[in-house]
This record gives structure tokens, C-alpha cells and sequence, in this order.
């Protein structure tokens, strides 16, 4: 009977042990899912933040491009203003070359000039055809070079605006990604009730975490009016596209040309008769200063169908000393004025699109006003950069690490700077100074840079290699530059370098300094602080 009563005891203990076993063992058949979903999720994260990432680092880029631009093009000649008619000449060379090569006029779609002036002192003539773009830089003659060359500069800046992508898909994904960086911003402000009352509170030593949040939180607040700003503008320009579809369907029975008409200026009808380019000074004439004792400069000039009957020309006149900079100013392909864009006293809407372009791009206020938007623009890249590790810190101190995830964030924070430094490398060597290459460098080390992190023993040894290749490469790149290999006339030429150039360069070389300082310093504080936990009872 006792045996009989404790088989029935140990059955009934029995029975919850094996459903325990039961459950999980279906938890284990459950979990490989669930696994690979938060895996999925951490990568999904991490390129979203990589994307982040890159557009605010190349955006910062992106705001010295006339200076950069001087420092890729420094062995030409420069100089502040060119006669009209060496303009003229030049333009009319230009569509020549291009015209040539696209198998006549017709197949140039567009002329684009860019104007010497002070701050630029450089004239480019670029051609644009079906092929492609075309671009020739012009010396302090004005006449230009004979090969045709693609800029380093605008390259970043297309990276910054369209991730290269082709088509509306660029646009969609900067506004994506400019969307996703404002709901960062917002709920981080929301989520952080003390994050004005603690804005001067900055703890640099102790737990890494707790850095990283502090720096994080206070360049938030510090540079709020300008992330929101910059974000906002982005985030419209990136979208304009989509929004102009919804506007046409809303508000003009999908009449896309009612839509854009606003916008894009009167119209000029297509008309392929032979007809030459205006020349700039009867363009200049027909404007009216509304200030003469501050007379705006002609930074641009732009045609459709040029060489036609057919064509319009853009001039830009500008003053440079506000967000309502000045206006552009359309003419018809004999050159008479039509009228302006109405930037600077046209509607409302017009006014304010004039200025969010200038307030976005700081082609206001000067060489200052760029140094600022550059602290900012930088301060902005580092809270995504930190906003991710802080992910990545805070699963560490709660035992869930993700270290794949921590290496490959490490290849994505300094890879993608030293992808921009190898990119503009390539600016000196004869033969790479190409779009596709600069692009092919650039998103090849942007991919490559977090795989190659993987085999290392954490993500802080993959930031300090990283940290130290970059350090290394900055001053490289400096001192090959001033050694006059980039170039007169073009890429991979020799020619003296310009006095702007070598302050870049110098500045290129005490950053890289500066990061094979700190990866030394890190790397000998991390060794501390592991052989003190070594250590410790």
C-alpha cells in the first residue's frame, strides 16, 4: 500500500517536471526564431543608424565644398572676377565640347557656369547630356582646361543629398532618414525630463556608459534650434518631390506643370533653331539693384537647351549677407528678361524657400557662419554616433552583449571618415580622379570596413585601429597634397599649392594628430582599467 501511494506521489512530481521539460524544450524550438529576429532587428537598427550617420557627416563635409574644392583644384590659377566676354568665350567652348561629343547641340540638355568671385575664385563650366556630366575648370585666363574632370566635392555632396541613389529613390531615402533623425531628436528631448536642467552636468571618467550618455545629451541640447532646423529644411528638400505629387493631386487636379510653375519660373518653348549663348552682360544689365551700396555678385548662370532658340537662361545675383541672399533672374534665349524667381520680394512661399535653402546649406554670412554650421554639423554626427553606442553600453551592463554588433558600430563610426579621407586620396593619384572610383572607394570601404571588425576581440580594439588608421591617413593626405601632387590643371599634375590649400592641409594634419593621440591614450586607460578588474578580489 505505502509503495503503491508513493508510485502515485512521485507520478504526480513527475508530471510538472515534465512539462517543464516540455515547455522548454518548445522555448528552444521558439527561441532559434526569436533569435534570429533580434538579430534581424540589431542589423536593421544598425544600418539605419549607418545611414544616420552618413548623411550628417558628409552634410558637415558638404558645407566647406567651396573651400574643399579650392583645396582639390589648388594648382590652377586662381582669381576673383573675369571679364563677361572671357566668360562668354568659355561658356561657348564648353557646349562646343560637349555638343561634340553628345553628336551635336541638341543632345546637350543644359550649361551650368560658375562664376569667379572672392570666396570662389575659380570659373567651371559644366555640360550636361544623356551620357552624363561633363566639367572643365578654367585658370586665371579664363580659358579651359582641355580635359574634362569630376569633382571629389560634389561627389560627398551627392552622398549627403541622394545616398547616389538613382532617380526620386535618393530623395525618399534622405527623407527616411531625415525623418527617423527628427523622431530621434523630439522623443530624446521627451524622454529626458532633466536633460535642460542637467545641460552643463558632463562626467568624462568613470563608467563608459555614463560618458557617452552625458556627452550625448548635452551636444543635444546645446545645438537643439540647430538639428531641428537643419532636420526640418532636410527633410523638405529630400521630400520635395513626393510632396510636389501630393500638392498636384490636392490642389490642381494633378497638373503637375501648374504645380511646379511656382518653382521652376516662366516658360520658354522648345525651339531647336541655332541660336548662341546671351552674352552675360546683357544679362547684368537688364537686373536692377535694389541697393547700390551693396551691390550683389553673379555667382551662377544656368541654361536649358543651350545653343536653341529655345533655351532659358537662370542668373543668380546674390549679396551673401543674409538668408534672403538676392534673386535669380530668368531670360528668354535671345536674352531678354522675363522675370525672377522671387526669393528675395515674390510671394511669401517663394521668400521663404529662398531662405530655407540658404539656412540649410550656409550660403549665407561667409567663412564664419561655415565654422559654425561645421562645430554644429560635427556635434550632430557625434550624437548618432553615441546614440547607437549608448544602445550597445547599456545591453553590455545588463549582461546581454552584442559584441558583433559593437565591432561592427566601431567599423561604421570610423570607417566611414576614413572611407571620405580614401575617396579624396584618390583626387591625387593620375587616372582615379573619376566619379565611379571616388564612389567606389568610398561605399566599398563604407561596407567592408564593420566586416573586417568582426575577427577582432571587441569593438574597443576595432575603434582604436580604426581611430589610428584614420589619424595616420589625415596627415598622409596633407602631405602629399602639399607637396604639390595635386594639381595644375587638373588632377595628378604637378603645381604650386594655393595659400587656402595649405591651411586645409594643415588642419587635416592636426586632426589626424589629434585621433592618433587619443587612440594611444584610450588604448592605454582601456589597459588600466582591464588590469585593475584583473585584480580587484
Amino acid at each position: 500500500m505505502l509503495k503503491h501511494i508513493a508510485a502515485r506521489v512521485l507520478a504526480r512530481r513527475g508530471k510538472p517536471h515534465q512539462a517543464r521539460q516540455t515547455q522548454v524544450q518548445a522555448q528552444g524550438r521558439g527561441g532559434g526564431l526569436v533569435q534570429s529576429s533580434l538579430a534581424g532587428h540589431s542589423a536593421l537598427g544598425l544600418a539605419l543608424g549607418a545611414l544616420i550617420y552618413i548623411v550628417c557627416l558628409t552634410g558637415t563635409i558638404a558645407v566647406f565644398a567651396e573651400d574643399l574644392g579650392r583645396w582639390e583644384w589648388s594648382g590652377i590659377g586662381e582669381t576673383a572676377s573675369l571679364p563677361t566676354e572671357v566668360v562668354d568665350a568659355a561658356m561657348a567652348t564648353g557646349l562646343a565640347r560637349a555638343a561634340e561629343k553628345a553628336g551635336g547641340v541638341d543632345k546637350v540638355t543644359a550649361l551650368y557656369g560658375i562664376l569667379p568671385r572672392p570666396d570662389w575664385p575659380h570659373l567651371e563650366v559644366m555640360a550636361y547630356t544623356a551620357e552624363g556630366e561633363m566639367a572643365w575648370r578654367a585658370g586665371a585666363d579664363g580659358v579651359l582646361a582641355e580635359t574634362a574632370t569630376q569633382d571629389w566635392t560634389r561627389v560627398i555632396g551627392d552622398v549627403h543629398m541622394e545616398l547616389t541613389l538613382p532617380g526620386l529613390w535618393g530623395g525618399l531615402a534622405v527623407g527616411v532618414v531625415g525623418i527617423a533623425l527628427l523622431s530621434l531628436l523630439v522623443s530624446g528631448i521627451l524622454a529626458h525630463p532633466r536633460i535642460f536642467r542637467d545641460a552643463f552636468a558632463l562626467r568624462l571618467t568613470g563608467a563608459r556608459r555614463l560618458g557617452l550618455a552625458d556627452l550625448h545629451n548635452r551636444l543635444s541640447v546645446w545645438g537643439l534650434p540647430f538639428h531641428i532646423a537643419i532636420t526640418v529644411t532636410g527633410v523638405l528638400f529630400a521630400l520635395a518631390s513626393l510632396m510636389i505629387l501630393t500638392v498636384a493631386q490636392v490642389g490642381y487636379k494633378g497638373d503637375l506643370n501648374r504645380t511646379y510653375a511656382p518653382l521652376t519660373g516662366p516658360v520658354v518653348q522648345a525651339d531647336a533653331t541655332p541660336q548662341p549663348l546671351p552674352p552675360l552682360a546683357l544679362l547684368r544689365s537688364q537686373v536692377v539693384d535694389p541697393d547700390p551700396t551693396a551691390p550683389r555678385v553673379s555667382r551662377f548662370f544656368y541654361v536649358e537647351r543651350p545653343g536653341t532658340q529655345g533655351q532659358r537662361v537662370l542668373l543668380d545675383m546674390t549679396r551673401g549677407d543674409g538668408l534672403t541672399q538676392g534673386d535669380r533672374f530668368y531670360f528668354d534665349g535671345t536674352g531678354k528678361a522675363l522675370r525672377p524667381a522671387g526669393f528675395f520680394d515674390g510671394p511669401v512661399g517663394m521668400r521663404v524657400y529662398g531662405a530655407a535653402l540658404a539656412l540649410h546649406c550656409a550660403t549665407y554670412g561667409g567663412l564664419a557662419i561655415r565654422l559654425v554650421y561645421g562645430v554644429l554639423g560635427l556635434a550632430l554626427s557625434v550624437i548618432t554616433a553615441t546614440g547607437f553606442s549608448i544602445f550597445l553600453a547599456r545591453r553590455r551592463d545588463r549582461g546581454r552583449p552584442l559584441p558583433r554588433l559593437e565591432r561592427a558600430w566601431a567599423g561604421v563610426v570610423w570607417g566611414v571618415p576614413l572611407a571620405v579621407t580614401a575617396s579624396a586620396a584618390a583626387t591625387l593619384v593620375p587616372g582615379l580622379a573619376h566619379e565611379t572610383v571616388y564612389l567606389r572607394i568610398f561605399w566599398g570601404l563604407v561596407v567592408a570596413l564593420p566586416l573586417l571588425c568582426l575577427p577582432l576581440a571587441t569593438g574597443e580594439r576595432a575603434s582604436r585601429a580604426l581611430r589610428l588608421a584614420l589619424g595616420l591617413a589625415l596627415p598622409l593626405l596633407a602631405g602629399a597634397h602639399a607637396l604639390g601632387l595635386g594639381a595644375a590643371g587638373g588632377p595628378g599634375a604637378a603645381g604650386p599649392v594655393s595659400a587656402a590649400a595649405l591651411v586645409i592641409d594643415l588642419v587635416l594634419a592636426l586632426i589626424g594628430a589629434g585621433f592618433v593621440a587619443t587612440a594611444g591614450l584610450i588604448g592605454r586607460g582601456s589597459r588600466t582599467l582591464a588590469a585593475r578588474a584583473t585584480s580587484a578580489p
